[in-house]
């Protein structure tokens, strides 16, 4: 079995680990010994944090240097930050970018970065990749390459080698952000062409014997033929894998090496899950371990948000590196106690072994080079009162040491994982059917721009088929998954293929066409792959339920309602049965039929209590409690 991202932050760990982001560049030091203590005690194992390359750098010119030990001030003391969480019982993941974004000026780049001695990182499309409204550099740009690598060498030498694990607590390091600049989720076209990258696509496809495409390069996208259009989407992830192995080289061995790629909206104009889709071949296929990020929408409250999750976790096989436990831009149901607790459940359920708390701890303490340009925000359509302190302000610590109401979900996981977290492991998502998807689909719905492409279709058919009736397809890309072990085989197995609708006569396979819509064949394709019968039935067709199994008969039961309407779930063979209020979600553990504990979100003022009966008894003995 691969590594997970649980054994690599905790070494030896045997069930699910909490990571809480902890923007110290945000907060005053005096309270960083105290928040890191509070954040250990609510249930954190793990404490992570985005070093800002503008705030610690000091100096122009010649001058330039870089504070990493408070020297210019208190703040930049990240080297004794990392010592302080090591006496609070806490690992650590340091995410040096070189792009962060954290809603900090820039991503964190310095100004002279975005400025005309730079080249853009430009797309394919001719947009410029942007900053509040500032063109942020390619990093392909050998210019810019090489001051990436001077700060990067800084943060080896002065902050990774000393404190990095067996001695330290560094046991991880982050390569980019959410690709390298925020682009593993972009529209396909939107992916750096700047000529330093398309001389380096060139390079690539020359290596690959395509050396009549290579020449094509530097043509208008308008002239390039479709087949040079789809080695673009196999190209694309493999340049942010390069980008990611050049930065691990600049670091010392013994931190593990993770990347987080964001789930990609999986409706609209842009066709950004094929995109996200395309790019992941590469970037699976890397040498580092790979978790996502959940800005997508709310599962616990939109139905399209739960397929994306659903869907892309199962395709995507990865751990939870960043979720929203308090930020309220457009939601504020993420600053009470059910939305990320509801999430967290959803994930682990799906199969990570982490949960992210980002941010752990609000902070409203920080000063010009983190605000972000009011101007540029709002050249941007941004409101710049939205990032007024403090940052994240439904996190479940304050800065001055109180708890807010995320807390209690926050407490409330971590008293579980600690009872139940090994047998949560130790499980395995129980599907009634399973579905190999011919990754060439992505490829060339990518560049879609009409229609439902295939795998939205699909998302969405995925969805129905739990829904509607009961029943889980999981998925797996074909060119990783070409044949079931026995282990793993459940149910039937099907095949989606690209090429000449109808063409495949095999039983349990479909071809469509790739790049147009697939106008209901997916759809009636996954309809039709599961029809044993369902584990569990819902009143109403809102709540869902997914369960998971070990080898020593260990059950886990996720009962999730993403709607704004009640709901009931009951077993097939009737012996348990979960009341969801809107919003809610609960997961149960069971072995040989007996209930082990379950824990569900907490109670909304004014609202019904999540209920579970269990062999026709309610069973609030056994529901994990922060009491």
């Amino acid at each position: 079995m691969s590594t997970r991202l649980n054994t690599a932050l905790i070494p030896g760990s045997d069930r699910p680990v909490v990571i809480g982001e902890y923007p110290y560049y945000r907060a005053d030091p005096a309270n960083w010994a105290g928040n890191l203590r509070k954040l250990r005690s609510l249930g954190v194992d793990v404490v992570s944090f985005y070093l800002p390359w503008r705030f610690h750098e000091t100096g122009e010119g010649e001058r330039r240097a870089f504070d990493f030990h408070g020297k210019t001030d208190p703040q930049r003391d990240v080297v004794a930050l990392i010592g302080l969480a090591a006496e609070a019982g806490l690992t650590v993941l340091v995410k040096p970018g070189p792009f962060i974004h954290a809603e900090v000026q820039l991503g964190g780049l310095p100004d002279r970065l975005c400025g005309a001695d730079h080249t853009p990182y430009r797309g394919l499309n001719g947009d410029l990749l942007t900053s509040q409204a500032k063109p942020l550099p390619s990093l392909l740009d050998p210019a810019v390459k090489e001051e990436v690598a001077t700060w990067l060498r800084a943060v080896a030498d002065e902050v990774v080698s000393p404190t990095a694990a067996p001695r330290g607590p560094v046991v991880a390091l982050q390569l980019g952000n959410e690709g390298m600049s925020g682009d593993v989720h972009i529209a396909i076209d939107a992916q750096d062409a700047s000529p330093a990258a398309r001389e380096e696509f060139a390079r690539w496809l020359s290596a690959r014997g395509l050396a009549d495409e290579a020449a094509r390069t530097g043509d208008d996208l308008a002239d390039w033929p479709s087949g040079l259009r789809l080695e673009w989407s196999r190209w694309s992830g493999e340049a942010i894998v390069g980008l990611w192995d050049w930065i691990s080289d600049l670091f010392p061995a013994g931190p593990v090496r993770v990347a987080n790629v964001p789930l990609a909206r999986a409706t609209g104009p842009d066709a950004t899950i094929d995109a996200w889709a395309a790019r992941h071949r590469a970037l699976k296929g890397s040498r580092h371990l790979i978790g996502h990020t959940e800005w997508v929408g709310n599962p616990a409250q939109s139905s399209d948000a739960f397929a994306t999750h659903l869907g892309e976790i199962l395709l995507g096989d990865t751990d939870v590196l960043e979720a929203n436990w308090g930020f309220t831009w457009d939601d504020e149901t993420f600053a009470g106690p059910r939305t990320p607790l509801f999430n967290a459940l959803l994930a682990l359920t799906l199969g990570s072994t982490t949960v992210s708390v980002y941010t752990a701890c609000a902070a409203g303490t920080w000063g010009e080079l983190i605000d972000m340009d009011p101007d540029g925000l709002r050249a941007e359509g941004v409101d710049p009162a939205l990032h007024a302190p403090p940052y994240c302000p439904g996190a479940p610590l304050a800065e001055a040491g109180g708890h807010n109401p995320t807390a209690e979900s926050l407490r409330l996981l971590a008293l579980f994982l600690d009872r139940h977290g090994a047998a949560l492991a130790a499980t395995r998502l129980d599907r009634d059917a399973d579905l190999l998807v011919d990754r060439a689909l992505a490829e060339a719905g990518a560049w879609q721009r009409e229609g439902q492409t295939v795998l939205g279709e699909l998302t969405e058919a995925v969805h129905e088929q739990l829904r509607d009736t009961h029943r889980l397809v999981g998925l797996r890309w074909l060119d990783a998954a070409a044949h079931r072990d026995a282990q793993d085989a459940t149910g039937p197995l099907g095949v989606l293929r690209a090429g000449h609708p109808g063409a495949s006569a095999v039983p349990g396979e479909v071809t469509v066409a790739a790049g147009v819509p697939a106008h209901g064949a997916v759809g009636g394709f996954v309809a039709g792959l599961a029809t044993g019968a369902p584990r569990w039935t819902s009143v109403h067709r809102r709540a869902v339920a997914l369960t998971r199994t070990g080898p020593d008969g260990t059950r886990l039961i996720g009962a999730f309602n993403p709607t704004g309407a009640d709901d009931r779930i009951t077993a097939a063979d009737g012996d348990w049965a979960v009341d969801l209020p809107a919003g809610t979600a609960a997961l149960a553990v069971c072995r040989d039929g007996s209930l082990l504990g379950w824990l569900a979100t907490p109670t909304a003022p004014a609202t019904p209590a999540v209920t579970l009966t269990w062999g026709g008894e309610q069973a609030d003995t056994l529901r994990v409690t922060a009491s």
